[in-house]
């Protein structure tokens, strides 16, 4: 693409996360010239760029509620050795979690998109978004030092960020409704040679160290990966003596594909704005003062842990909210709490509502009934605005509480899968996105394998 270029698209997808990639795909295997358009180099978002994993959860109760494009492309991985699937969590919390290669995830999604004849633009960040008359035609985008035009006559805003919402002048929120606060940011990181066995072992014959899994003791000898949430005592400690220097109360961690492989989610940034430019990088940095901090805290502290060696942390810091759409219909914590089945359901979610405490170390927990499920509504990815812009991912129209729950992966892909199917039936049938034929749009997803409730 040169500078003068104007190229039009049917859907361009702003981010190349779980979202924006199963969006691709869905409008891709509909049919439509889709373009997709990532900052980094790779697809994958917050699972490759974030060091974020596993991904959970797939279920409610032994009910399988995500399942279409996201869960293809986990089962792609299974095959070539790449994700063990679907496995019980064991610290507890949730139903199932699914480890993954990371690397392997990356190059899953790129097949993905190719076979479903998506053009892929690396290394671009969108700039500018003209917006004629209430619709969104042409924006202008930045790579390697060029400038370059692309129209469309669709957008989906998978950046996770709202950014493309924001600079179209759409309207979003941001924040805990009270304060503006969004969760805090984290930074992951991966460490290797760690003895799990040691673990496992405490499970048995201490596992109140674990709190979510007392009451489920034994469920570490279903899972082939281990999670672990636990030893407050030790980190209790830790922050008295002044060892770990800000607030988290418990020791978590996630085996990846690969065996004594883990994924450490424990750095917490407080009081930084993800969409604030100085604020973003002031995180980046304070998450990895945290990482270094906790990776000797654990070979110190931590059994199992003595040999531990770190292989690396992000690449970037992992955002857990900013900017939400303000759109046709906002998702409430009671909806998730009523297991609404909405009419115009494109996904559904059995993820509790999980949110890590802006203020600092607490996690605020409300659990789903067992076994219980919600789903998402069109309406939330839609806007009256600009309506030929789309939400998907956790940008999507929802309470501050509500996010807590749906803006994990798994739902995040399945929403992504639902807005890329539900575009491609629009222009399939020139109808505007908020009149859609529901039970056409249900058809087209449940022949790709969604549920939908």
């Amino acid at each position: 693409m040169q500078s003068s270029t104007h190229t039009h698209y049917d859907l361009v997808v702003v981010g190349g996360g779980i979202a924006g990639s199963m969006a691709a795909v869905a409008a891709g295997r509909e049919g439509l010239r889709v373009l997709l358009i990532e900052e980094e180099g790779y697809l994958g978002g917050s699972l490759t760029a974030c060091g974020t994993g596993p991904m959970m959860t797939f279920h409610a109760g032994d009910k399988q509620v995500v399942r279409g494009l996201v869960d293809e492309m986990i089962q792609r991985l299974v095959q070539k050795g790449l994700s063990v699937g679907h496995i019980i969590d064991s610290t507890g919390y949730t139903y199932t979690v699914t480890p993954f290669d990371s690397e392997g995830m990356k190059r899953e999604l790129e097949l993905m998109c190719l076979e479903a004849g998506v053009q892929l633009l690396y290394h671009t960040s969108v700039v500018v978004a003209k917006v004629i008359d209430g619709r969104l035609g042409t924006i202008t985008c930045l790579c390697a030092g060029n400038l370059f035009s692309v129209e469309g006559t669709y957008f989906i805003d998978a950046s996770g960020d709202a950014d493309l919402i924001a600079m179209a002048g759409i309207p979003f929120e941001q924040g805990r409704e009270s304060d503006g606060k969004d969760q805090p940011l984290t930074m992951n990181f991966k460490l290797v040679d760690v003895d799990l066995s040691v673990i496992r072992n405490l499970m048995d014959s201490d596992v109140e160290l674990f709190p979510f899994l007392a009451p489920k003791a034994g469920l570490q000898h279903q899972a082939s990966r281990l999670s672990f949430s636990g030893f407050q005592q030790i980190m209790g400690e830790g922050i008295q003596k002044g060892e770990i220097t800000f607030d988290r109360d418990i020791v978590l961690c996630f085996e990846t594909n690969a065996k004594n492989e883990v994924i450490v989610n424990m750095t917490r940034v407080l009081d930084k704005n993800p969409v604030k430019p100085l604020e973003l990088t002031e995180a980046e940095l304070e998450g990895r003062r945290q990482v270094w901090e906790l990776y000797g805290f654990l070979k110190t502290h931590i059994p199992g842990f003595e040999k531990a060696r770190m292989t690396y942390s992000g690449p970037r810091i992992g955002v857990r909210s900013s900017r939400r759409l303000k759109g046709a219909y906002r998702i409430t914590a009671q909806d998730l709490l009523n297991e609404t089945i909405f009419e115009d359901a494109i996904s559904a979610c059995g993820y509790p509502i999980d949110i890590h405490s802006p203020d600092g170390a607490e996690t605020d927990s409300t659990f789903l009934r067992e076994g219980g499920y919600y789903t998402i509504p069109l309406r939330s990815l839609l806007n009256e605005q600009v309506p030929n812009v789309l939400a998907a991912g956790r940008n999507i129209s929802c309470e501050f509480t509500a996010h807590a729950s749906l803006r994990v992966s798994p739902s995040a892909g399945a929403i992504g899968q639902g807005a890329g199917a539900a575009v491609a039936l629009a222009i399939q049938t020139n109808t505007d996105l908020l009149h859609l034929d529901l039970d056409a749009l249900h058809a087209t997803l449940r022949n790709a394998g969604a549920f939908v409730g």
